[in-house]
């Protein structure tokens, strides 16, 4: 996943579809980004 400068890798073993919110967030908590400034990115 990448947005602007930032990437961030995706665990997507199976390649099925998109991430779940779940997932999504999770992976932002862990690089410390809140929803809003990933939008903002």
């Amino acid at each position: 996943m990448m947005k602007g400068e930032l990437k961030i890798r995706v665990p997507n073993p199976h390649k099925v579809g998109d991430i779940t919110d779940s997932l999504l967030h999770e992976i932002l908590r862990q690089a410390g980004l809140s929803r809003a400034e990933w939008n903002k990115a």
